[in-house]
């Protein structure tokens, strides 16, 4: 043991804690967990980080050790959360920490659905520090990788807990590889520090959305806006807060957007894109405003893909010939597609469409925390990782929120994001509105000051405040995360007896983000409430509320519904995505009461200029995306239909709810002999979470769990559907 200059005490291998200096005994713990080789080279850089956060109030617990697996690390955890003296808040990983891979877990997760038979382990897991965080959630450790040891593999178990609830924070210091990896730790746990040194106000935001993303609807992006103006709208007056950047205002919205989030005075950035690893995609070829320009783009569409052809001249000219021919366009039209300086000119306009971690090796961010609402983007458990990118520089920005796998569209990004500005720690914001893949890159403890006065987030949150009563005064409150948090709190405590309540303000509320946390709520309980939320949902102000209603019908399939979809989608002026979304939930009804319910509504629908056309398309619409499911459900059924493809539409129906057909599907499970496809089968029923016959599927798998004889991983696999639908 050695005394350490800054008056706390380590322990390899132990827990080593810091010492009080007068601060209250009544204070939350975190732990710093770093492996052993970072924490020797960054001893003092950490040690002055862990005396930051002593005197934020923490009482810090420094967990340096050669890990030898993710167990030891939760387990120690566990240990300190549970603690009576100092219970464990959050936690930060430093350096080279073991990563979970979790397995059979994909509906925690919000778009990941890869084939885990068809793809090596480490493209079909999940990289995920809720493993860490969520201690309802239990695991069966598989094995650890062979080519990267820091990957250990888990299975959700069946007995786990189904839905994310974690009991602490965590967030990811992990530098992207290179010789100068200790040096790059080590300056940003130092600018970490100056920051606690001297915390700012969050005044400024910045919100970008890019190419291809929530189809591109100006609707969405305008009703986005009002909704972040009401959740920070204590910043609201003369001064403009709130700047909004589009992927369509310039050729190459790269730079603009690399020089906003350069910006000194900017605190947070919400930028919604698509994503990989090592990239954000921003744009999309440019839009063409002339003749000329329009050719220019096809010419550089037909440069592209004759390259594409390689080095084979006979390929070259089959190329050729089939681009002429389908289009119609000329041979010169490929002219100068080998010419080196058109390949540097088409290559730099294509790089320019979007940022790669190169274009970050000289850059340096200012913006003090970004979300990343983009696929891949966290992806920490690689050598070198895009958001990794934005804080080991000399740049201002500490934290990231980011996704290390693909993450849906139709979510809500944006929730409690108001809380920021009132000195929310982002590792608290993060367990708000986290899932399987979203992680915090940098210090999960950062937080602005405070706004206002009289609202500490942070220590309602550590102290739980579990008296309902309390947190239905916040109710009252003049900020909408407020109370859009205090409806979280008092559902989590009241469970399905607060849907009349969720209900009351998601019929009342001013504000959008608090009819969605209603709504979100409203969803787990599943109830009558639920219905009816969904139904007024699709007719809301807030276009996220209508997309998630439309989305959420689908998953329902409540007759109930069909009223209400019938009637918004002969509007004449229904957004983009939830336009989509709606019809594609149209395929998971009874074809017969959707066609009923539009030769009824249809009559009165005085405002439809060619009536007869409207109902005629719509038709259409019912008919095909009802037929194409029934047609996925008679092949299932059928003898003739390969293994193959039988599991490929067992997979579609985990989208595709289709509970008009549940009775055909539950009898394909207990009549199939292959057991690969009951195995599929009864996992895809798990994804009817929120279907109006779940109980049918409860009753399905109580009666397969009576059968004494049941292959372990079947029976497993019918237990964990069972409690997710519970």
């Amino acid at each position: 043991m050695k005394k350490i200059a800054y008056g706390f005490l380590l322990f390899f291998g132990t827990i080593c804690t810091l010492n009080s200096f007068g601060i209250s005994k009544d204070r939350p713990g975190f732990a710093v967990v770093a492996d052993q080789k970072s924490y020797q080279e960054a001893r003092m850089e950490v040690d002055e980080y862990a005396w930051s956060l002593e005197q934020e109030g923490f009482k810090v617990y420094i967990l340096a050790e050669n890990w030898k697996s993710p167990d030891q690390i939760r387990e120690k955890l566990k240990e300190l959360w549970n603690s009576t003296k100092f219970p464990l808040e959050g936690a930060v990983f430093i350096g080279e920490v073991p990563v979970p891979m979790i397995r059979d877990a994909q509906h925690l997760s919000t778009a990941f659905k890869m084939d885990q038979e068809r793809y090596p382990w480490n493209r079909s897991s999940i990289p995920s520090d809720r493993f860490y965080e969520d201690f309802d959630l239990h695991f069966t450790f598989l094995r650890q990788d062979t080519l990267y040891p820091l990957y250990y593999y888990y299975s959700l178990q069946a007995e786990s807990a189904q839905r994310i609830t974690p009991d602490i924070y965590s967030g990811r210091i992990k530098p992207p590889a290179g010789p100068d990896q200790m040096e790059q730790l080590k300056n940003y746990l130092k600018k970490v520090v100056d920051y606690k040194r001297n915390k700012q106000k969050a005044d400024q935001v910045l919100f970008f959305t890019g190419h291809g993303y929530n189809s591109e609807d100006p609707i969405t992006w305008m009703d986005e806006k009002t909704a972040i103006r009401q959740q920070f709208d204590y910043l609201d007056g003369q001064q403009n807060f709130l700047e909004y950047l589009n992927f369509r205002d310039e050729d190459h919205v790269k730079y603009r957007l690399l020089s906003e989030l350069k910006r000194d005075d900017l605190d947070i950035a919400l930028l919604h894109h698509h994503g990989g690893p090592e990239a954000q995609y921003l744009d999309g070829m440019p839009e063409v405003r002339s003749i000329p320009d329009e050719i220019e783009d096809v010419k550089f569409y037909l440069r592209s893909k004759l390259r594409d052809a390689g080095d084979s001249e006979d390929k070259r000219k089959a190329v050729r010939e089939n681009y002429m021919k389908t289009y119609g366009v000329p041979e010169s039209w490929f002219d100068l597609t080998f010419d080196p300086e058109q390949i540097k000119k088409d290559s730099t306009f294509n790089a320019d469409l979007d940022i790669y971690v190169e274009d970050l090796q000289y850059y340096s961010s200012s913006a003090r925390f970004i979300m990343l609402d983009a696929c891949f983007t966290g992806s920490f458990h690689l050598d070198n990782y895009l958001s990794g990118n934005y804080i080991f520089d000399e740049g201002k920005t500490i934290a990231l929120q980011a996704n290390t796998v693909n993450v849906i569209q139709d979510k809500w990004p944006d929730e409690m994001a108001g809380l920021l500005g009132l000195g929310m720690r982002v590792g608290f914001w993060n367990k708000m509105n986290c899932y399987l893949e979203t992680h915090i890159i940098g210090d999960p403890t950062f937080a602005f000051m405070p706004v206002g006065k009289g609202t500490d987030i942070n220590d309602w949150l550590f102290t739980g405040k579990n008296n309902p009563a309390w947190w239905k005064k916040q109710l009252s409150s003049p900020y909408a995360d407020v109370q859009a948090l205090s409806l979280r709190m008092i559902f989590e405590k009241e469970g399905i007896s607060a849907a009349p309540l969720l209900l009351e303000k998601f019929k009342t509320s001013r504000f959008f983000a608090v009819r969605t946390e209603a709504l979100k709520l409203l969803s787990f309980c599943r109830g009558p409430q639920f219905i009816e939320a969904v139904n007024l949902g699709i007719s809301d102000t807030y276009e996220l509320i209508r997309r998630l209603s439309a989305i959420m019908i689908g998953n329902s399939g409540d007759p109930a519904h069909i009223p209400f979809m019938i009637n918004t989608l002969l509007k004449n002026n229904v957004s983009k995505r939830v336009e989509y979304d709606l019809k594609t939930s149209l395929g998971m009804f009874d074809k017969k009461l959707l066609l009923e319910e539009l030769e009824k509504q249809l009559p009165e629908k005085e405002y439809l200029l060619h009536p007869g056309e409207t109902g005629k398309n719509l038709a259409k619409t019912i008919e095909y995306n009802c037929s194409r499911y029934e047609q996925d459900v008679a092949e299932l059924l059928s003898e003739k239909t390969t293994k193959k493809d039988k599991l490929f539409s067992l997979r579609n129906f985990r989208n595709m709810t289709v509970h008009q057909h549940l009775d055909q599907l539950i009898q394909f499970i207990k009549s199939t002999p292959d057991a690969d496809l009951k195995l599929a089968a009864v996992e895809m029923l798990g994804w009817f979470d929120q279907s109006w016959q779940r109980d049918k599927i409860i009753a399905f798998c109580d009666e397969e769990l009576k059968q004494k004889e049941l292959p372990d991983k079947y029976r497993s696999e019918v237990l964990k559907t069972k409690n997710r639908l519970q």
